[in-house]
C-alpha cells in the first residue's frame, strides 16, 4: 500500500511539473523527432518535454521517446520521475541508453546499489561498454563492502580481457577497436605506459584531438617528465595543428636526455616538425644532426632524402636513397621514390629499373605501377602502359572479391607516423607501421 501511494504521489508531482514547465506551441506547427532531437541536442529541456510527450501520446511503447522524455526530466531535476519512466520498460527489452540513464538517474538519487545493478546489466550483455564500465568504477567507493567485492571482480576481469583484446586488434590493425579496449584498461590501471599506448593508438586510429587530450591529460598530471612520453605528445600537438606546442615538447624531450642513440630519434622528430611546418632547411639541418648522433638511424636518412627531392636536390637524394638500399634492397617505398628522383631528372632507363624493382619488392605497392605506367607513357610505349594499368586493376578486383579491407595496407603505407618514432610502452602498438 505504501509503495502504491508513494507512486501516486510522484506521479502527481510529475503531471504537476508537466504543467508548469509546458512551453507555448504555436498551433499548426507539426511535432516531429527532429523537433524532439533538435531541443536535446541544444539542451532546451522544457521543448524536448514537451515534445517527447507529444510522442507519447501517440505511441506510448516508443522507446525513443520514454528515454528521451527522462533525460530531459533528469535534466530538469526530476530525478524520480525519470526513474519512473525508465523503470517502466521491460528488462528483457530495456534499450542500452535506458539503462544508462537509470544508472545514472539512481547514482544521482544516491540510491547506488540499485545504480550498480543498472551498470552490471549492461556489462553483463556488453562487457566493453565504456561508458558503463567507467561509470561503475566512479561508483565503487560509494558501495558497501560486498558490492564492493562483486563489482572489483567484474570490473578486474573486464580490464583484463580488454587489454587481451587490444593487443589482438593491434596485430590484425584495427586500431580504432583497439582504441576502445585501450580506453577501458587505461580507465582501470591509471599507469603510465597504458595512457602513452593510449593516447599513440588513438593517433594510429586518426583520432587526432583525442589523442592530443589524452597527453594533455598527462601534462596535467605532471606525467611528461619522460622524454619519450614528451615527443609521443609532440606528435599528438603536430597532428592537429598546435606546431609551437609541438616544437616545444620536442625540445623539452631533447633536453631532458643524454644519450646519443635516443637523442638521434628526438632530432629526427624535431625535423619532421620542422618540414611540417615548411622549415625545410632547419629540418634538413636536424635530420643531418640526427644522423651524426646515429648514422643507423634509417628513418632520419629517409627523411633527409624526402626534404632533399622536395627541394630539387635529386643528386643528393639519389645517394641517399642508393645507401639506404644497399641496406634494405626490398625496400619497395624507397625504389618507388628512386625511379621518380630519376625521372625528374629525365633518366628514364634508370626510372623504368626503379620502378620495376619496387613492384619486385612488393607487388601490392600500388604506387609504383601508377608510376610505371605514366613513365611508359611518356616513353610512347602504350601497350606497356596499358598492361601495368591492367596489373593495378586486377590486384583490385582481387581484393574486392576477397572482401578485404583494401584501404587498410594503404593507409599504413602512407601514414606520416612512421616517418617519425614513436615511444610505445607496448611494441605491439607500432609493428605494423615501423
Amino acid at each position: 500500500m505504501y509503495r502504491t501511494n508513494r507512486l501516486a504521489r510522484l506521479l502527481a508531482t510529475f503531471l504537476i511539473a508537466i504543467s508548469i514547465n509546458t512551453p507555448v506551441i504555436l498551433a499548426g506547427v507539426p511535432i516531429t523527432y527532429e523537433n524532439a532531437r533538435a531541443a536535446m541536442t541544444r539542451k532546451d529541456w522544457e521543448a524536448a518535454n514537451y515534445e517527447w510527450r507529444h510522442i507519447l501520446d501517440l505511441d506510448p511503447g516508443n522507446q525513443e521517446a520514454t528515454v528521451g522524455l527522462a533525460e530531459s526530466l533528469f535534466n530538469t531535476g526530476f530525478h524520480q520521475e525519470a526513474i519512473l519512466l525508465l523503470d517502466g520498460l521491460p528488462m528483457d527489452r530495456r534499450p542500452l541508453m535506458a539503462e544508462l540513464a537509470l544508472g545514472r538517474a539512481y547514482a544521482m538519487t544516491q540510491d547506488y546499489a540499485k545504480s550498480k545493478d543498472a551498470y552490471l546489466r549492461i556489462l553483463q550483455k556488453k562487457p566493453f561498454q565504456v561508458n558503463a564500465f567507467s561509470e561503475l568504477r566512479s561508483l565503487y567507493p560509494k558501495l558497501t563492502q560486498e558490492d564492493k567485492k562483486t563489482v572489483k571482480s567484474r570490473l578486474d576481469n573486464i580490464a583484463k580481457a580488454a587489454k587481451g583484446r587490444s593487443d589482438n586488434a593491434l596485430k590484425a590493425g584495427k586500431y580504432a577497436e583497439a582504441a576502445a579496449y585501450y580506453e577501458i584498461a587505461t580507465t582501470h590501471y591509471h599507469t603510465i605506459g597504458l595512457y602513452n599506448d593510449y593516447g599513440l593508438v588513438l593517433l594510429l586510429a586518426g583520432q587526432y584531438q583525442k589523442a592530443h587530450d589524452q597527453f594533455a591529460t598527462l601534462k596535467k598530471l605532471d606525467k611528461l617528465g619522460f622524454s619519450e612520453v614528451c615527443s609521443n605528445a609532440a606528435i599528438a600537438s603536430l597532428s592537429i595543428g598546435n606546431f609551437g606546442e609541438a616544437k616545444s615538447e620536442i625540445l623539452d624531450a631533447i633536453q631532458s636526455v643524454n644519450n646519443n642513440k635516443r637523442k638521434a630519434q628526438l632530432y629526427n622528430n624535431l625535423g619532421y616538425i620542422l618540414e611540417m611546418t615548411r622549415k625545410r632547411q632547419e629540418a634538413k639541418f636536424a635530420y643531418q644532426h640526427a644522423m651524426q648522433l646515429d648514422p643507423n638511424l634509417l628513418t632520419a636518412q629517409l627523411n633527409l632524402a624526402f626534404v632533399q627531392q622536395a627541394d630539387r636536390e635529386y643528386a643528393e637524394a639519389i645517394e641517399n636513397y642508393e645507401k639506404i638500399l644497399a641496406k634494405h634492397p626490398h625496400n619497395a617505398e624507397i625504389w618507388n621514390r628512386l625511379g621518380f628522383a630519376y625521372e625528374l631528372q629525365f633518366k628514364s632507363k634508370p626510372a623504368l629499373s626503379a620502378y620495376q624493382k619496387a613492384i619486385g619488392a612488393d607487388p601490392k605497392f600500388k604506387e609504383s605501377y601508377i608510376n610505371l605506367a605514366l613513365l611508359y607513357k611518356k616513353m610512347g610505349k602504350l601497350k606497356q602502359a596499358n598492361d601495368t594499368l591492367r596489373q593495378l586493376a586486377e590486384m583490385g578486383f582481387a581484393e574486392m572479391e576477397a572482401q578485404k579491407d583494401a584501404n587498410s595496407q594503404a593507409s599504413l603505407q602512407k601514414n606520416p607516423l612512421k616517418y617519425v618514432v614513436l615511444f610505445p610502452s607496448n611494441p605491439r602498438v607500432i609493428a605494423n607501421i615501423q
